[in-house]
Protein backbone atom coordinates (compact mmCIF):
# COMPACT_ATOMS: atom_id res chain seq x y z
CA UNK A 1 0.00 0.00 0.00
CA UNK A 2 2.70 2.42 1.12
CA UNK A 3 4.21 1.66 -2.51
CA UNK A 4 1.34 2.37 -4.65
CA UNK A 5 0.98 5.55 -2.45
CA UNK A 6 4.86 6.32 -3.41
CA UNK A 7 4.13 5.74 -7.02
CA UNK A 8 0.89 7.98 -7.07
CA UNK A 9 2.79 10.92 -4.78
CA UNK A 10 5.82 11.31 -6.91
CA UNK A 11 4.15 12.03 -10.35
CA UNK A 12 2.14 14.79 -8.73
CA UNK A 13 4.92 16.29 -6.30
CA UNK A 14 7.45 16.67 -9.90
CA UNK A 15 4.20 17.93 -11.57
CA UNK A 16 3.92 21.04 -8.77
CA UNK A 17 7.48 21.82 -9.07
CA UNK A 18 7.88 22.15 -12.53
CA UNK A 19 6.85 25.82 -12.27
CA UNK A 20 9.53 26.48 -10.04
CA UNK A 21 12.07 24.52 -11.27
CA UNK A 22 11.31 23.88 -15.23
CA UNK A 23 10.56 26.17 -17.94
CA UNK A 24 7.40 27.85 -19.78
CA UNK A 25 7.87 24.92 -22.08
CA UNK A 26 7.71 22.61 -19.35
CA UNK A 27 5.00 23.75 -17.54
CA UNK A 28 3.08 24.49 -20.91
CA UNK A 29 3.46 20.97 -21.80
CA UNK A 30 2.24 19.71 -18.11
CA UNK A 31 -0.92 22.10 -18.60
CA UNK A 32 -2.17 20.35 -21.87
CA UNK A 33 -0.75 16.96 -20.66
CA UNK A 34 -2.89 17.41 -17.10
CA UNK A 35 -6.35 18.20 -19.49
CA UNK A 36 -5.68 15.64 -21.81
CA UNK A 37 -6.10 13.15 -18.68
CA UNK A 38 -8.75 15.28 -17.71
CA UNK A 39 -10.42 14.49 -20.68
CA UNK A 40 -9.67 10.94 -21.01
CA UNK A 41 -10.16 9.89 -17.54
CA UNK A 42 -13.81 11.71 -17.56
CA UNK A 43 -14.66 10.54 -21.03
CA UNK A 44 -14.00 6.72 -20.00
CA UNK A 45 -16.54 6.44 -17.12
CA UNK A 46 -19.22 6.56 -20.14
CA UNK A 47 -17.17 4.31 -22.49
CA UNK A 48 -14.74 2.34 -20.14
CA UNK A 49 -17.46 1.18 -17.30
CA UNK A 50 -20.91 2.05 -19.19
CA UNK A 51 -20.18 1.04 -22.36
CA UNK A 52 -21.39 3.93 -23.91
CA UNK A 53 -18.98 6.00 -26.38
CA UNK A 54 -19.13 9.39 -26.62
CA UNK A 55 -17.83 11.04 -29.37
CA UNK A 56 -19.44 14.32 -28.55
CA UNK A 57 -17.27 14.31 -25.37
CA UNK A 58 -15.63 18.09 -26.28
CA UNK A 59 -18.60 19.01 -25.86
CA UNK A 60 -18.41 19.71 -22.40
CA UNK A 61 -14.87 20.74 -22.91
CA UNK A 62 -16.14 23.55 -25.28
CA UNK A 63 -19.10 24.95 -23.37
CA UNK A 64 -16.97 25.29 -20.17
CA UNK A 65 -14.36 27.57 -22.00
CA UNK A 66 -17.03 29.73 -23.51
CA UNK A 67 -19.34 29.81 -20.40
CA UNK A 68 -16.06 31.17 -18.56
CA UNK A 69 -15.00 33.78 -21.67
CA UNK A 70 -18.68 35.71 -21.38
CA UNK A 71 -19.04 35.74 -18.04
CA UNK A 72 -15.56 37.24 -17.89
CA UNK A 73 -16.30 39.77 -20.63
CA UNK A 74 -19.25 40.63 -18.70
CA UNK A 75 -17.39 41.08 -15.56
CA UNK A 76 -18.10 38.29 -13.76
CA UNK A 77 -15.04 36.98 -11.56
CA UNK A 78 -12.99 34.18 -12.28
CA UNK A 79 -14.64 31.76 -9.47
CA UNK A 80 -17.86 32.29 -10.33
CA UNK A 81 -17.06 31.81 -14.48
CA UNK A 82 -15.49 28.48 -13.49
CA UNK A 83 -17.88 27.01 -11.69
CA UNK A 84 -20.75 28.47 -14.11
CA UNK A 85 -18.98 26.61 -16.90
CA UNK A 86 -18.84 23.68 -14.66
CA UNK A 87 -22.56 24.11 -14.16
CA UNK A 88 -23.53 24.82 -17.80
CA UNK A 89 -21.91 21.50 -19.23
CA UNK A 90 -23.39 19.00 -16.10
CA UNK A 91 -26.87 21.27 -16.84
CA UNK A 92 -26.48 20.34 -20.85
CA UNK A 93 -25.03 16.65 -20.24
CA UNK A 94 -27.98 15.82 -17.92
CA UNK A 95 -30.86 17.71 -21.13
CA UNK A 96 -28.88 16.27 -23.86
CA UNK A 97 -28.74 12.75 -21.99
CA UNK A 98 -32.72 12.51 -22.21
CA UNK A 99 -32.86 11.75 -25.59
CA UNK A 100 -29.28 10.15 -26.19
CA UNK A 101 -30.00 7.24 -24.00
CA UNK A 102 -33.19 6.11 -25.78
CA UNK A 103 -29.89 5.14 -28.15
CA UNK A 104 -27.69 2.74 -27.62
CA UNK A 105 -24.29 1.75 -29.91
CA UNK A 106 -23.07 3.40 -32.83
CA UNK A 107 -26.54 5.59 -32.89
CA UNK A 108 -25.67 6.99 -29.61
CA UNK A 109 -22.49 7.24 -30.58
CA UNK A 110 -23.20 9.09 -34.25
CA UNK A 111 -25.88 11.10 -32.26
CA UNK A 112 -23.20 12.85 -29.67
CA UNK A 113 -20.80 13.00 -32.72
CA UNK A 114 -23.79 15.16 -34.19
CA UNK A 115 -24.39 17.09 -31.46
CA UNK A 116 -20.56 18.36 -31.09
CA UNK A 117 -20.72 19.28 -34.73
CA UNK A 118 -23.92 21.44 -33.77
CA UNK A 119 -22.35 23.32 -31.38
CA UNK A 120 -19.39 23.98 -33.64
CA UNK A 121 -21.57 25.69 -36.00
CA UNK A 122 -23.70 27.47 -33.37
CA UNK A 123 -20.32 28.70 -32.02
CA UNK A 124 -19.40 29.98 -35.61
CA UNK A 125 -22.79 31.65 -36.27
CA UNK A 126 -23.80 33.16 -33.24
CA UNK A 127 -21.18 36.58 -33.86
CA UNK A 128 -23.18 38.86 -31.43
CA UNK A 129 -22.26 36.22 -28.53
CA UNK A 130 -19.13 33.96 -29.42
CA UNK A 131 -17.80 36.18 -31.89
CA UNK A 132 -18.33 33.78 -34.36
CA UNK A 133 -15.09 32.53 -36.55
CA UNK A 134 -13.36 35.23 -35.14
CA UNK A 135 -13.21 33.80 -31.60
CA UNK A 136 -13.48 35.30 -28.14
CA UNK A 137 -10.69 36.46 -26.78
CA UNK A 138 -10.43 37.83 -22.63
CA UNK A 139 -7.39 40.06 -21.45
CA UNK A 140 -4.52 38.48 -20.57
CA UNK A 141 -3.53 36.69 -17.63
CA UNK A 142 -0.95 37.82 -15.25
CA UNK A 143 0.81 34.36 -14.09
CA UNK A 144 0.25 31.06 -15.27
CA UNK A 145 0.76 29.45 -12.27
CA UNK A 146 -3.01 29.24 -10.77
CA UNK A 147 -4.27 27.78 -14.32
CA UNK A 148 -1.14 25.43 -14.03
CA UNK A 149 -2.40 24.51 -10.46
CA UNK A 150 -5.80 23.99 -11.20
CA UNK A 151 -5.22 22.01 -14.09
CA UNK A 152 -2.90 19.54 -12.28
CA UNK A 153 -5.79 19.76 -9.63
CA UNK A 154 -8.75 18.34 -11.79
CA UNK A 155 -6.35 15.74 -13.56
CA UNK A 156 -5.66 14.43 -9.64
CA UNK A 157 -9.32 14.74 -9.32
CA UNK A 158 -10.87 12.95 -12.33
CA UNK A 159 -8.31 10.03 -11.62
CA UNK A 160 -10.22 10.10 -8.33
CA UNK A 161 -13.11 9.68 -9.69
CA UNK A 162 -12.61 7.15 -11.97
CA UNK A 163 -10.91 5.35 -9.22
CA UNK A 164 -13.93 5.66 -6.84
CA UNK A 165 -16.72 4.47 -9.10
CA UNK A 166 -13.99 1.28 -10.22
CA UNK A 167 -14.66 0.33 -6.42
CA UNK A 168 -18.10 1.49 -5.63
CA UNK A 169 -21.16 0.16 -6.59
CA UNK A 170 -22.17 2.83 -9.19
CA UNK A 171 -18.91 1.43 -10.91
CA UNK A 172 -20.56 -2.06 -10.12
CA UNK A 173 -24.06 -1.07 -12.19
CA UNK A 174 -22.35 0.66 -14.85
CA UNK A 175 -20.50 -2.73 -15.51
CA UNK A 176 -23.63 -4.58 -14.87
CA UNK A 177 -25.20 -1.77 -17.77
CA UNK A 178 -21.72 -2.40 -19.91
CA UNK A 179 -22.17 -6.14 -19.91
CA UNK A 180 -25.46 -6.11 -20.75
CA UNK A 181 -28.25 -4.20 -19.74
CA UNK A 182 -30.79 -5.89 -20.48
CA UNK A 183 -30.10 -8.51 -18.12
CA UNK A 184 -29.07 -5.51 -15.42
CA UNK A 185 -32.69 -4.27 -15.34
CA UNK A 186 -33.90 -6.92 -14.74
CA UNK A 187 -31.73 -7.76 -12.05
CA UNK A 188 -33.35 -4.72 -10.09
CA UNK A 189 -30.49 -1.93 -11.24
CA UNK A 190 -31.99 1.11 -12.25
CA UNK A 191 -30.19 1.99 -15.92
CA UNK A 192 -31.87 5.00 -16.77
CA UNK A 193 -30.80 6.54 -13.64
CA UNK A 194 -27.36 5.35 -13.53
CA UNK A 195 -26.42 6.61 -17.08
CA UNK A 196 -27.60 9.89 -16.57
CA UNK A 197 -25.75 9.63 -13.05
CA UNK A 198 -22.34 8.73 -15.15
CA UNK A 199 -22.99 10.95 -17.80
CA UNK A 200 -23.29 14.14 -15.64
CA UNK A 201 -20.52 13.30 -13.93
CA UNK A 202 -18.21 13.35 -17.17
CA UNK A 203 -19.22 16.40 -18.17
CA UNK A 204 -18.61 18.27 -15.06
CA UNK A 205 -14.85 18.05 -15.04
CA UNK A 206 -14.49 19.07 -18.93
CA UNK A 207 -16.59 21.90 -17.96
CA UNK A 208 -13.69 23.03 -15.35
CA UNK A 209 -10.63 22.37 -17.79
CA UNK A 210 -12.35 24.15 -20.56
CA UNK A 211 -12.60 27.16 -18.20
CA UNK A 212 -9.16 27.09 -16.52
CA UNK A 213 -8.28 26.40 -20.66
CA UNK A 214 -9.77 29.94 -21.54
CA UNK A 215 -8.02 31.49 -18.39
CA UNK A 216 -4.72 30.48 -19.96
CA UNK A 217 -4.94 30.62 -23.33
CA UNK A 218 -7.16 33.89 -23.09
CA UNK A 219 -9.23 33.09 -26.61
CA UNK A 220 -10.95 30.39 -27.73
CA UNK A 221 -12.43 29.76 -31.58
CA UNK A 222 -14.81 27.36 -32.54
CA UNK A 223 -12.58 24.73 -33.66
CA UNK A 224 -10.35 24.95 -30.56
CA UNK A 225 -13.68 24.71 -28.51
CA UNK A 226 -15.37 21.37 -30.36
CA UNK A 227 -13.39 20.56 -33.03
CA UNK A 228 -12.96 16.85 -33.83
CA UNK A 229 -9.67 16.51 -32.22
CA UNK A 230 -10.95 17.47 -28.74
CA UNK A 231 -13.32 14.90 -28.93
CA UNK A 232 -11.54 12.04 -30.85
CA UNK A 233 -7.94 12.69 -28.84
CA UNK A 234 -9.58 11.38 -25.42
CA UNK A 235 -11.13 8.48 -27.20
CA UNK A 236 -8.12 6.99 -29.05
CA UNK A 237 -5.79 7.65 -25.78
CA UNK A 238 -8.36 5.95 -23.54
CA UNK A 239 -8.30 2.69 -26.08
CA UNK A 240 -4.22 3.11 -25.98
CA UNK A 241 -4.21 2.72 -22.25
CA UNK A 242 -7.26 0.71 -21.67
CA UNK A 243 -10.45 1.77 -21.38
CA UNK A 244 -12.47 0.78 -18.23
CA UNK A 245 -9.50 0.54 -15.85
CA UNK A 246 -8.06 3.28 -13.75
CA UNK A 247 -4.67 3.73 -15.10
CA UNK A 248 -5.53 3.06 -18.78
CA UNK A 249 -6.56 7.00 -19.34
CA UNK A 250 -3.55 8.21 -17.91
CA UNK A 251 -1.27 6.00 -19.65
CA UNK A 252 -2.87 6.67 -22.83
CA UNK A 253 -2.73 9.94 -22.30
CA UNK A 254 0.76 10.27 -21.24
CA UNK A 255 2.01 8.37 -24.25
CA UNK A 256 0.18 9.91 -26.48
CA UNK A 257 0.96 13.68 -25.88
CA UNK A 258 4.47 12.64 -25.64
CA UNK A 259 4.04 11.05 -28.94
CA UNK A 260 2.05 14.09 -30.41
CA UNK A 261 4.62 16.21 -28.91
CA UNK A 262 7.52 15.17 -30.75
CA UNK A 263 5.28 15.23 -33.93
CA UNK A 264 4.11 18.98 -33.67
CA UNK A 265 7.72 19.99 -33.21
CA UNK A 266 9.33 18.31 -35.65
CA UNK A 267 6.53 16.93 -38.51
CA UNK A 268 3.28 18.57 -37.22
CA UNK A 269 1.85 17.69 -40.68
CA UNK A 270 1.81 13.86 -39.26
CA UNK A 271 0.21 14.78 -36.18
CA UNK A 272 -3.30 13.83 -37.10
CA UNK A 273 -2.50 10.67 -39.29
CA UNK A 274 -0.67 9.92 -36.27
CA UNK A 275 -4.18 8.70 -34.09
CA UNK A 276 -5.94 7.04 -37.73
CA UNK A 277 -2.35 5.02 -37.15
CA UNK A 278 -2.63 4.08 -33.50
CA UNK A 279 -6.50 3.74 -33.58
CA UNK A 280 -5.77 0.86 -36.71
CA UNK A 281 -2.70 -0.54 -34.08
CA UNK A 282 -4.99 -0.77 -31.08
CA UNK A 283 -8.16 -2.34 -32.96
CA UNK A 284 -5.56 -5.19 -34.48
CA UNK A 285 -3.16 -6.05 -31.95
CA UNK A 286 -4.04 -4.43 -28.88
CA UNK A 287 -7.87 -4.44 -28.42
CA UNK A 288 -7.70 -4.02 -24.17
CA UNK A 289 -4.95 -1.98 -24.24
CA UNK A 290 -1.70 -1.52 -22.44
CA UNK A 291 -2.72 -1.82 -19.50
CA UNK A 292 -4.20 -5.20 -20.19
CA UNK A 293 -0.70 -6.43 -21.53
CA UNK A 294 0.87 -8.84 -20.10
CA UNK A 295 3.96 -6.23 -19.23
CA UNK A 296 1.88 -3.45 -18.18
CA UNK A 297 -0.33 -6.26 -15.95
CA UNK A 298 2.80 -7.19 -14.16
CA UNK A 299 4.31 -3.76 -13.56
CA UNK A 300 0.68 -2.59 -12.26
CA UNK A 301 1.17 -5.49 -9.54
CA UNK A 302 4.84 -4.77 -8.90
CA UNK A 303 3.86 -1.40 -8.19
CA UNK A 304 1.24 -2.63 -5.84
CA UNK A 305 -1.02 -0.64 -7.40
CA UNK A 306 -5.18 -2.09 -6.27
CA UNK A 307 -7.31 -4.29 -8.57
CA UNK A 308 -10.81 -2.95 -8.90
CA UNK A 309 -14.05 -3.88 -10.55
CA UNK A 310 -13.14 -4.27 -14.68
CA UNK A 311 -9.43 -4.96 -14.06
CA UNK A 312 -8.13 -8.07 -12.44
CA UNK A 313 -3.79 -8.77 -12.82
CA UNK A 314 -2.72 -12.18 -13.59
CA UNK A 315 -5.80 -14.05 -14.33
CA UNK A 316 -6.96 -15.50 -17.82
CA UNK A 317 -8.96 -13.46 -20.30
CA UNK A 318 -12.07 -14.74 -21.95
CA UNK A 319 -14.82 -13.50 -24.18
CA UNK A 320 -17.70 -11.51 -22.47
CA UNK A 321 -20.70 -11.14 -23.91
CA UNK A 322 -20.05 -7.26 -24.19
CA UNK A 323 -16.91 -6.23 -24.14
CA UNK A 324 -14.89 -2.97 -23.34
CA UNK A 325 -15.90 -0.80 -26.19
CA UNK A 326 -13.48 0.05 -28.64
CA UNK A 327 -13.82 2.74 -31.52
CA UNK A 328 -12.60 -0.10 -33.98
CA UNK A 329 -13.53 -3.60 -32.22
CA UNK A 330 -16.82 -2.84 -29.86
CA UNK A 331 -17.29 -6.19 -29.19
CA UNK A 332 -14.39 -8.30 -29.87
CA UNK A 333 -12.28 -6.87 -26.71
CA UNK A 334 -10.96 -9.01 -24.16
CA UNK A 335 -11.80 -9.10 -20.66
CA UNK A 336 -10.47 -10.50 -17.73
CA UNK A 337 -12.48 -13.28 -16.36
CA UNK A 338 -12.84 -11.89 -13.06
CA UNK A 339 -14.87 -8.91 -14.48
CA UNK A 340 -17.75 -11.60 -15.63
CA UNK A 341 -17.21 -14.32 -12.46
CA UNK A 342 -16.15 -12.97 -9.57
CA UNK A 343 -14.39 -15.59 -6.96
CA UNK A 344 -16.97 -16.30 -4.40
CA UNK A 345 -19.63 -13.72 -5.10
CA UNK A 346 -17.87 -10.13 -4.70
CA UNK A 347 -14.73 -8.65 -6.38
CA UNK A 348 -11.52 -8.15 -4.91
CA UNK A 349 -10.82 -4.25 -3.84
CA UNK A 350 -14.38 -3.33 -4.07
CA UNK A 351 -14.48 -1.07 -1.40
CA UNK A 352 -16.82 -3.19 0.57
Amino acid sequence: MRRAALVVAVPIVLAAVTPWLGSRYHVSFLFFLCMAVVLTATYDIGAGYMGYINLGHGAFFGLGAYVYGLTVTHGGPTAAALLLGAAAAALFAALVGIPLFHLRGAYFAISTFGILKIMEILAANLRGITGGTTGLSIAPTRSTFPTFYLMLVLAVAAVGLNAWIARSRLGLGLLGIREDEEVAEVSGIDTSRLKRVAFVLSALLPGLAGGVYMWQMTYVDPASAFGTSVSFAPIIMAALGGSGTVAGPVVGAVSLTLVEELLWSRLGYLQLAMYGAVLVFVGIFMPGGLMRSRAFGRAYAALGLPEHYGYRVGTRTVRSRRSHPSPTASNSCPVHAADSEPVGGEGRGAGS
